[in-house]
């Protein structure tokens, strides 16, 4: 009989569930619960979270500048503090849709798909774009010394700052003989300053500029040819629809609504060419990411649109797969943008280029209706963690030994992490989280209950469960064998404890015979030479805290001395 040491770890690769687990790639694991891989590899309990603020139908947490957003049982609101929650209403009466956001200047722009707005300095709402007043109702010709021939005449709301609607139909008027035009002006749009009002001259076709009345006038007289500036292509603009995803690229307003994509005029964020400012994608669009070269748009295909201006973009397919909405993320250190997919996070760079870190490492990812991405940067490292909704599930391409690893402790499928740097995955159970900001320096998530804070060793008062599952071990020969002793370096809160699954089902638990919580070292786990009679070849070995008291951990590497029988099955 002889021993033989078995080194696992680190494991920069994190979880592999495509392999079988005798057939782990070095530095990968078969599971890893509630732990975050570090950039060395090593693993680390996840954060929980406390402190938590109830909040009625709350969604659409974000970060927009220097203020947070958040929707309460339909009202748009903006957090004044936390703790006790305290909120300014932007905009009530609101579905419970939820609501993307784009800022820039200190204004943000929001659309659920259905309303839209501008949140101003003093939190204010204001429309996207100044009302377009109805049709003129009447225009006649008057007394006066314009030449005889066919006009055109169209209005415009104007406001005090110098904002402009979108201008009404044009109005066609004969004038057989000189004189001038009296133009009947509708009721003002509540809120509006000024009508403008636009004419050509006789026979002509371009409108220029004839002068400002207020908005309580009831109607202008035309008794010259107009000087002002042109209309141009002013004639043909409408408000830009609302829509389920807004982001601004390179001086438009991006609106996605199912699976066309509406741009704004450059810099008249508020109005577009309904004609032909938009595009059409093949499926329901579910993120719109802009980055310096370009904007990512995903449908059921991933497209890059090249370019300083979408509206002369050259589309490329990158990803011949969609993504799971709401996912979105800016890299914290560098150009990149990013969102998740069926195979896991997906970084896109601003050459159009992307990469699938999770995939390169093995892991197959959950597939989802929704989520959101938390990005997460402490102590010099950034995870991202996805939740994702109810839907949440990993696909036939996992490997059976991932599943029994995941149904022998928790079977949640809804979240996972990922280390940015080296592209490890790991899993987290009861994390629900549909949003996530900064706030006062603080990071808080928001779920079905309310706004927490993503602080702690336990989620509110419930013990974290962390497990991390190493693979199987002994497939190197056909003889009997036993786990003889497993040292792991460590450093937890409560004694970890090693848990030895043979093949057929049975588990055993070895909790170490000490513990640090200070520094990582070497814990014993013995007392398993009584499994040689078991008559096994191979077993699986986790190590995990004790559920019902939980506690964060950290572990290092592992070493499981293996003892070999003489003998084989």
């Amino acid at each position: 009989m002889t021993n033989k040491p078995v080194v696992l770890g680190p494991w920069a690769k994190g979880i592999n569930n495509k392999s079988r687990a005798h057939e782990l790639p070095k530095n990968s694991v078969r599971d890893a619960l509630n732990y975050d891989f570090t950039d060395s590899g090593f693993v680390r309990s996840r954060e929980g979270y406390s402190q938590t603020d109830a909040v009625d139908n709350g969604h659409s947490l974000s970060v927009q500048g220097s203020r947070v957003f958040l929707c309460n049982d339909g009202s748009l609101s903006v957090i004044v503090s936390v703790n006790p929650l305290v909120t300014q209403v932007v905009r009530s009466g609101l579905p419970l849709d939820p609501i993307s956001y784009a800022e820039l200047g200190d204004e943000v722009w929001w659309s659920n798909g259905t309303d839209s707005g501008r949140c101003e300095a003093g939190n204010v709402d204001a429309p996207w774009s100044v009302p377009t007043p109805d049709d003129i109702p009447l225009a006649i010709a008057g007394v006066g010394t314009m030449l005889p021939g066919a006009y055109r005449i169209a209005i415009s709301h104007t406001m005090a700052n110098g904002e402009e609607s979108a201008t009404s139909e044009i109005y066609s008027l004969s004038m057989p003989v000189a004189g001038s035009i009296i133009v009947t002006l509708p009721l003002a749009k509540p809120g509006t300053d000024f009508f403008r009002v636009y004419c050509s001259v006789a026979d002509g076709s371009v409108l220029k500029r004839y002068g400002d009345v207020s908005a309580a006038s009831g109607s202008m007289t035309i008794t010259a040819d107009p000087q002002g500036m042109s209309l141009q292509d002013g004639a043909f603009l409408a408000p830009l629809p609302p829509g389920n995803i807004v982001a601004f690229h390179n001086g438009r307003l991006l609106s996605a609504s199912g699976n066309e994509l509406y741009y704004s005029q450059p810099y008249n964020f508020g109005l577009c060419d309904l004609n032909s400012g938009w595009l059409r994608v093949t499926g329901e669009i579910t993120i719109v990411a802009p980055c310096e070269g370009g904007v990512f748009v995903v449908a059921d295909k991933t497209w890059f649109y090249a370019g300083n201006d979408i509206a002369e973009s050259v589309v490329t397919e990158v990803l011949p797969f969609g993504a799971v909405r709401g996912t979105a993320f800016r890299h914290p250190d560098s150009r990149a943008v990013g969102w998740f997919s069926k195979d896991g996070f997906v970084i896109g760079q601003p050459d159009g280029s992307v990469t699938l870190p999770q995939r390169e490492n093995g892991f197959s990812a959950p597939s989802a209706q929704t989520g959101a991405t938390w990005v997460r940067t402490r102590d010099g490292e950034t995870h991202l963690v996805c939740s994702l909704d109810g839907t949440a599930a990993y696909g036939k391409d996992v490997s059976p030994d991932f599943t029994t690893a995941r149904m022998r402790y928790d079977d949640d499928s809804t979240t996972v992490a990922m280390n940015l740097s080296n592209g490890a995955s790991s899993r987290y159970n009861n994390w629900y989280f549909a949003g996530f900001a900064k706030f006062n320096g603080n990071e808080y998530g928001l779920d079905d209950v309310g706004l927490s804070l993503l602080e702690g060793s336990a989620d509110d008062v419930t013990p974290i469960q962390t497990v991390l599952d190493v693979g199987k071990i002994g497939l190197q020969s056909l003889q009997i064998k036993t786990p003889d002793v497993v040292y792991v370096s460590s450093k937890s809160q409560d004694r970890l404890i090693v848990t030895i699954a043979l093949e057929n089902g049975d588990t055993y638990d070895y909790p170490a015979r000490d513990y640090s919580e200070d520094n990582v070292r070497v814990h014993r786990h013995d007392g398993m030479k009584g499994l040689m009679n078991r008559r096994q070849t191979r077993f699986d070995v986790a190590i995990r805290n004790d559920p019902d008291v939980g506690g964060r951990s950290e572990i290092a590497d592992v070493s499981v001395i293996v003892h070999h029988s003489a003998r084989k099955i």
